[in-house]
């Protein structure tokens, strides 16, 4: 019974009794994995920007922090990747942060990252695209229906977030990726919007991350 009763308590948290905590549980095209549910921010050191091509240089030493209520961290891929790694987990490819906002393993699923798949003005921390406005970079789960039916919060809007694509350009730097757009947007970014190569990746600005890992 006491089981139960945690097991129900950490699924109405958006958590998964098999993540680690501050990640939920979805599902994959490659099977279930664990995402972290709220932007994240690393806690400690970040290191070098740019870490070049023996990627991690071991610079940064800090972890990972996902909860409510927090500032997320703008970081570089390199930084939000190194201090996944110092977890044992992974920067969230392209592929598990498309499946985890549309909520269908491959190809297909909602257009945005709602209970129901659809995007209403103000509903996520982005712009008003029918009247021009934009919001302001706020707090991690301050806008209560800016979540996925599995509980991942804020995929659209806020900050953009680094993924990663696989593969490396021709100087042996890693091909990088941004996805869910940002609080400054005057239009929602759906689930399947990729932005491969938009910036290096050193580059620090309005971009987050989250942590992937397999269960």
């Amino acid at each position: 019974m006491r089981f139960l009763l945690v097991l129900l308590f950490l699924t109405s948290c958006g958590g998964s009794a098999d993540c680690p905590e501050g990640m939920t549980e979805v599902a994959g095209a490659s099977g279930a994995f664990c995402i972290s549910t709220y932007e994240a921010e690393i806690v400690g050191r970040a290191g070098n920007r740019d870490q070049g091509v023996n990627f991690p240089d071991g610079s940064t030493t800090g972890k990972v922090q996902s909860r409510a209520g927090m500032k997320a961290g703008q970081v570089s891929w390199y930084q939000a990747s190194a201090a996944c790694k110092n977890h044992g987990w992974h920067l969230c490819t392209s592929a598990e942060w498309e499946d985890a906002c549309d909520g269908q393993p491959g190809k297909g699923g909602s257009a945005y990252p709602t209970p129901d798949g659809l995007y209403k003005p103000d509903q996520c921390p982005i712009g008003d695209f029918q009247n021009g406005v934009v919001a302001p970079l706020g707090k991690t789960g301050e806008r209560p229906d800016c979540h996925t039916a599995s509980g991942v919060h804020d995929l659209l809007g806020n900050l953009w977030e680094w993924t990663d694509p696989g593969g490396k350009d021709p100087q042996g730097r890693p091909l990088i990726d941004k996805r869910g757009g940002g609080h400054y947007g005057a239009e929602p970014v759906a689930c399947k919007n990729a932005a491969v190569g938009t910036h290096g990746p050193g580059f620090v600005g309005s971009i987050g991350f989250r942590c992937c890992t397999s269960l």
